[in-house]
Formats: C-alpha cells, sequence, structure tokens
C-alpha cells in the first residue's frame, strides 16, 4: 500500500475542537442531519465514516458547507487568525468564546484534510475521487468553491487556513488528472483491484486555472511567509503532469526560479557572522521544497519546447540552481539541484522540436549557461566537502518526495566532469 500525503500540521486551536457547540452557531445553517453527522464523526474512528463512499462524501459536503459558511460569516480576519503559535488548552477556549467561526474553520480544514489523508492510503477501497466527483460522469463537486474563497482573501487571510484550502484543493484537483489516474490502483478489503469510477477531468480543469494563478501569485511575493502558504499546494500540483503543464503555462518557472535567487541570497548572508542564526530549518526545508518542484518540471522538457523556453529565460534557473549549489545550505538542497541541473544538462528536442530557425534549447544550450554560471566550480568545490548527510553515507542516493525514483549524488558530479573535460 502506498503512503498518502502528509496530513495538514495541527491547528494552534485544536485543543478548542472538541467544545464547539453547534446548535448556537446558528450562522452555518446546518441541518439536523448534518450536525447528527458532524457529531458522529468526532465519536466514530475516520476510518468508520470513511467506509461506504456515501457517508464519506456527505461527511466531506458538510465540511466544506461549514467552510463556505463560516467564510461568508467573516470568519478568517478575527482572533483565530492572529494565533500562529499552539494554544493552551485555556487559550483555546478562550479563542472559541471570541471567534468561534474561526475556530469552526480551522476544525472544517483539519478534518477535510484527514479525510483526504486518509483515502490516499486505501481505507476500505473508498477514494478520493469516490468522495469529491459525483455522478455518473463524475464531476467535481461545487463546494470546491468554499476552498478558493478562501485564497481569494488575500493577504488579510488566516495563514493557516489559507495553506490547508490550497493544500486540500490541490489534492481533490489532481485526482481527476489523467496521467495520475493511469498510475495509481484501488483495491477493496479482499486485495482485488476494483475499476476506477469515472472522473471528469474537464470539471476540474477550470478550478486548476485558478489555484495554478493563485500559487503564481504568492510566488510574486518577494516574502517568504507568503511563498510558505502556497508551498505544499505547490508540491502537490508536482505530482501530475497535467498540473505541471498548467503551471508553466502561467509563467510559474520564472517566479519559481526568482523565489529560489531570493532564497539563496539570504542563505548566504546567513552564512557568516550573526546572520547565521537567521537561516533556521524553515527557510532550508522551503529552499528543498521549491527546489524539488523546480526539479519535478524539468521531467517536462524533453516533451514540451514551450517549458524549455520557460526555462531558458533571462537563464534565471540555472543561475538559481548554481547559485544553491555553490553556497550549498544543505546537503540534500545540493543533491535536489545537481538533480534538477543534470535533467536540463540531458533534455534534448526530438520530441518536441522547435519552430524553424529557433534556438532548440536543448542540453547544450543549458550547459553553456552552467558554464557561464561557474557551475564546474561550485562541483570542484563539493569534491573537497566531507558528506555527513545519512543519505550520502549510507548509499549516496537522491530520494524524490514522491519515491518515484532515486538518483546517485556522485553520478552528478562525475557526468559535469566529464562534459566540461
Amino acid at each position: 500500500m502506498s503512503k498518502g500525503p502528509a496530513s495538514l500540521p495541527t491547528s494552534p486551536v485544536a485543543f478548542a475542537f472538541p467544545h464547539i457547540q453547534w446548535d448556537p452557531l446558528g450562522s452555518l445553517r446546518l441541518t439536523a442531519q448534518e450536525t447528527a453527522l458532524l457529531r458522529m464523526a468526532e465519536t466514530n474512528p475516520i476510518e468508520y465514516t470513511l467506509a461506504d463512499s456515501r457517508d464519506a462524501s456527505m461527511y466531506a459536503r458538510v465540511l466544506l458547507k461549514l467552510l463556505a459558511e463560516a467564510s461568508a460569516a467573516g470568519a478568517g480576519t478575527g482572533e483565530v487568525s492572529k494565533i500562529v503559535e499552539t494554544c493552551t488548552d485555556e487559550q483555546a477556549m478562550q479563542a472559541l468564546d471570541l471567534d468561534p467561526l474561526g475556530v469552526v474553520t480551522h476544525y472544517a480544514l483539519s478534518k477535510l484534510s484527514e479525510i483526504i489523508y486518509t483515502l490516499s492510503t486505501g481505507v476500505s477501497g473508498v477514494t478520493v475521487g469516490a468522495v469529491f466527483y459525483v455522478g455518473k460522469d463524475g464531476v467535481l463537486v461545487d463546494q470546491w468553491k468554499a476552498l478558493l474563497r478562501i485564497l481569494n482573501k488575500g493577504g488579510k487571510g488566516d495563514a493557516y487556513t489559507q495553506k490547508g484550502a490550497a493544500r486540500c484543493l490541490a489534492l481533490m484537483l489532481i485526482t481527476s488528472c489523467p496521467s495520475t489516474r493511469n498510475n495509481t490502483n484501488v483495491f477493496a478489503k479482499d486485495g482485488q483491484v476494483i475499476k476506477p469510477r469515472p472522473i471528469s477531468y474537464a470539471s476540474a480543469v477550470e478550478p486548476l486555472e485558478a489555484l495554478t494563478a493563485w500559487v503564481v501569485s504568492q510566488l510574486k511575493n518577494a516574502t517568504g511567509t507568503s511563498v510558505g502558504l502556497c508551498i505544499p499546494a505547490l508540491t502537490a500540483l508536482m505530482s501530475a503532469h497535467e498540473t505541471r503543464i498548467l503551471f508553466c503555462t502561467a509563467g510559474g518557472v520564472k517566479y519559481l526560479s526568482r523565489q529560489l535567487r531570493i532564497g539563496t541570497k539570504g542563505a548566504a548572508l546567513a552564512s557568516v557572522g550573526d546572520n547565521k542564526k537567521k537561516m533556521g530549518q524553515a527557510s532550508v526545508q522551503q529552499l528543498y521544497e521549491l527546489s524539488f518542484c523546480l526539479w519535478s518540471l524539468t521531467y517536462e522538457l524533453d516533451n514540451n519546447y514551450a517549458v524549455r523556453c520557460d526555462f531558458a529565460k533571462e537563464s534565471l534557473t540555472v543561475a538559481a540552481l548554481t547559485d544553491l549549489v555553490s553556497i550549498a545550505p544543505r546537503e540534500k538542497v545540493v543533491r535536489i539541484a545537481l538533480a534538477a541541473l543534470r535533467n536540463l544538462a540531458k533534455c534534448h528536442g526530438e520530441i518536441s522540436s522547435p519552430p524553424a530557425g529557433a534556438n532548440a534549447y536543448d542540453g547544450v544550450h543549458f550547459l553553456c549557461e552552467m558554464i557561464a554560471c561557474g557551475l564546474m566550480k561550485a562541483v570542484d568545490h563539493l569534491r573537497d566537502r566531507q558528506f555527513t548527510d545519512p543519505d550520502i553515507i549510507d548509499g549516496e542516493y537522491i530520494p524524490c518526495m514522491c519515491c518515484v525514483t532515486y538518483h546517485h549524488a556522485s553520478m552528478h558530479i562525475h557526468i559535469f566532469q566529464c562534459i566540461v573535460l
């Protein structure tokens, strides 16, 4: 059984969740049946609630309704939106008193994320598609718009809810992508493969475009906080061919590369003097995740000339990756940057050829950019380093975050050295 996506981090007001009183919250417009379903889900294990596709679908729709109604009533800008650290029991209860709809929003997103995580692990043969795509044609439920409304609040919104809404929406939508469905088997309790239900990718295209546009808008922002909101959704979108192409079409490669350069400059400043403490693990992790997303996009190079053009614009991508190798904030970041550079060096235009007279933007082009950016000098410096990363000590493998493939770290260095020599 394959491991599903990681669940959403715990809400800072999670201690208040068991104390939510649904009856007094009239602005949520819950029916008696919906209230009963919420209470039943609290008393039973999540696997029990999701064991039947109809029950799971009803529960998911109630949670989406909570988000829609709470957002319409002004949730997301109250006291809860100002809380960034985990509350004590007393603080969480105070937040519930002052901003009940804010707590409800956190609750609904936490539960929605738990549903997606649990279904992704293959519980009882019920799938994400069976819950969020309905009818004989498998059309996306209309309630997805509640998640987009949360994102469209902009900088005024609750950071936890925006990050969670974007991630949940991304995981719901990539289920519709044909490339994802073709590589996924669904199993019943007895281990037999279940014939997948029809899922309409066409019904998810507009939401995917809207989500992608939001992600790119966050990447345009120069602050790390804004970028951090979209990284979980961006990482999820990188798992499907269709969404990678949508991201490139929206101009995402340029802004992703730019964010890497901004982050790399911050890492360089933090590597010396009193600034060293400012480059915490979170910043390094953000560099790694952005690098991973860029590396994922390099697998579209051979099949799409337009993508190669995006990677070649202003030599920004190669420069950003080379800077990462040179500064080497962590070995895992260096390894993923080298993997992306290696794919750029090996790409060709045989499948998706350029127009007559146009630059092919193949591996030769990108190698020239790498040499101009000083990559070979950076690789030579790597040879003199004493690696301490367990992945390198034990086998020198570069793991993919999606557990799809592995690359040998020393191979990257050797290839670059051989190309130059």
